[in-house]
């Protein structure tokens, strides 16, 4: 081993980044994988998070740090800065000031990097200021500078150029939709969104900077940057969006939504379209939804099956309102989706209103809402009411008229589903309650409440145990020590709460692109409204009498159906701690 791997190990260990146990393994990794960088193999083996090791790293050796992950590096520096300076010393020009230029160092190690960079900086009469950054972000950007440039390169340089042919001939707005049609931009898009497919991501977002127009790909809920643009096309590239999606293309003042189907592989997708206005240019945001899949089940989106028992009681029921709530993003319209699938029978009328559809259900009558002609939830709602529905399924509650609908629709004999946003399954009701619905109708119509966030899979294929620090491991006990013993034991049938317990993480491996997580999981707690938790609710709904009932009740918190979840090895701690925080810190 290097003397300089073992500095580094002493270092992270002396400030408590590592453990005794986690330091002998590292030693292990480094000579069985004698070519690779150490600071991969902590970043990869999840022994420190790589942002984290970047700081301290720029710490100890007095060098500035830089996230390249919140950093636009425009593609014009890729060109610029020689690939093999970048690829063979793992560095990166981020920034240039007239004949200043900021370069990130991976590896502060690799003592040719500063003499090779100085060289090249210096026959080129610029002078060069050192940062750090992590070996994770340099490794993403130059992969995605090594799939796009190649693959875009051509493209891109023949859209710039009949671009500046566009302003040549003073193109009149008659025949600008002939323009952005043209072959290079066109294929542009498509190669985006074909790219995203592949990708697996849920959204793109096309974003206009000064220098460049910055595409992000939003893969298992994190938003990664995977290729800058020439700002000269960004124009062109949400025109063609606009186009494609029957949108305005002259109508730049105001935000705009629409929608176009996309077949790649024999499948097919719907692309759901936003396009809003910012200072100077629009920024267009791409919703990504398969159309060809057949719904997931709730044991597929990884609902526990005491959650499942609870959903299929209440669907028994002929009347009354289901609800799930959280964030934006937490997976709801998908969750509804599954219960509206398992009730699809011929004999059942489900009228939906949504805005938009975001999955088309054979069977299932849905309409989507459209304010601008007065089409909104409560009118659309009273429409419905008169379609003769046994199931009605609301997107979201988001009003006090849309609320007090469903809740009569409730009433009059019809299964509602609809979604709020609240951070939890108990703050479901003194939100409807201040949407002016009187307890009693909600205490009389709810029939269960479900709160969900969604967390990242751990990769199967790179999936290893590891033990938890014991500090951890308390607090994780202590947590699934307030849980029912017997459905603890249900789910996890070999804990045992007084010895060590295991959690798991991803390697990284080609099929996750080395971030150790594949798809998502949902985490999740229902509320079934039984008898006691009625009164309450008639009785303005105390949240002391509440938080007792749900004891009694046994209730798995959302929390810890993360956990939980993690001791099973399908998520790991940070990510249910990422997506639960609005959770603790309300707690």
């Amino acid at each position: 081993m290097k003397s300089s791997d073992k500095q580094l190990l002493d270092y992270l260990f002396e400030g408590r980044f590592l453990k005794e146990k986690q330091v002998s393994e590292v030693k292990e990794l480094i000579e069985q994988k004698a070519n690779k960088n150490i600071r991969e193999i902590l970043v990869k083996g999840g022994f420190i998070d790589g942002e984290l090791l970047a700081e301290q790293e720029s710490i100890r050796f007095g060098l500035p740090y830089i996230d390249l992950t919140k950093t636009v590096v425009p593609k014009a520096f890729f060109e610029e800065f020689p690939y093999n300076l970048a690829k063979n010393h793992t560095a990166i020009l981020f920034e240039k000031n007239d004949d200043i230029i900021k370069v990130a160092l991976a590896n502060i190690d690799d003592y040719e990097a500063r003499e090779a960079i100085d060289f090249w900086a210096t026959s080129k009469h610029y002078h060069v200021e050192y940062y750090l950054c992590s070996f994770l972000s340099w490794d993403l950007l130059i992969k995605n500078y090594d799939a796009f440039t190649k693959e875009f390169g051509e493209v891109v340089t023949e859209a710039q150029e009949d671009k500046k042919e566009e302003l040549d001939d003073d193109v009149s707005t008659e025949n600008i939709e002939e323009v952005i049609k043209s072959a290079p931009v066109a294929k542009i898009v498509a190669m985006i969104v074909k790219h995203a497919i592949e990708s697996k991501a849920s959204d793109i977002h096309i974003e206009p900077f000064q220098t460049v127009s910055r595409v992000r790909y939003r893969v298992d809920g994190v938003l990664h940057s995977v290729l800058n643009l020439p700002s000269s096309i960004h124009e062109a590239i949400v025109s063609r969006i606009k186009v494609l999606s029957s949108l305005k293309i002259d109508e730049t003042r105001i935000p705009q939504d629409g929608r176009f189907k996309f077949t790649t592989n024999k499948i097919d997708f719907d692309i759901r379209v936003s396009v809003m206005p910012l200072a100077g240019q629009e920024k267009a945001t791409l919703r990504i939804l398969d159309t060809s899949g057949k719904a997931l089940t709730l044991t597929d989106l990884g609902f526990n099956h005491e959650i499942i028992e609870e959903v299929d009681a209440a669907l028994k029921q002929t009347f009354g309102m289901i609800l799930v709530t959280g964030p934006t993003g937490s997976g709801k319209s998908t969750t509804l989706f599954s219960l509206l699938s398992k009730i699809n029978k011929e004999g059942v009328n489900i009228c939906t209103l949504e805005d938009p559809i975001e999955y088309y259900i054979p069977g299932v009558n849905q309409a989507q809402i459209r304010p601008e002609v007065k089409f909104t939830f409560a009118s659309g709602l009273r429409s419905l009411l008169r379609q003769d529905p046994d199931v009605i399924m609301v997107g979201e509650i988001r009003d006090n008229e849309t609320a007090e609908m469903a809740v009569h629709a409730s009433l009059t004999g019809h299964l509602l589903f609809s979604t709020l946003h609240t951070n939890d399954s108990i703050g479901a009701v003194p939100r409807l309650i201040d949407m002016k619905v009187e307890p009693f109708l909600l205490a009389s119509t709810i029939n269960l409440i479900i709160a969900q966030r969604l967390a990242r899979r751990i990769c199967s294929k790179c999936r290893e145990p590891f033990e938890f620090p014991e500090d951890v491991s308390a607090k994780i006990k202590t947590e699934l020590s307030r849980v029912d013993g017997a459905k603890l034991k249900k789910m996890l049938p070999d804990l045992d709460l007084s010895g060590k317990i295991h959690g798991y993480k991803g390697s990284g491996c080609p099929e996750c692109k080395e971030t150790g997580y594949t798809g998502r999981i949902v985490l999740a707690e229902s509320l079934p409204i039984n008898e006691k938790l009625k009164v309450i609710i008639a009785d303005n709904y105390k949240m002391s009498d509440v938080s007792e009932e749900i004891k009694r009740m046994n209730m798995i918190s959302l929390l810890q159906d993360g956990l939980i979840k993690v001791l099973q090895g399908q998520t790991t701690l940070e990510e249910v701690f990422r997506v639960s925080k609005e959770v603790e810190e309300q707690e």
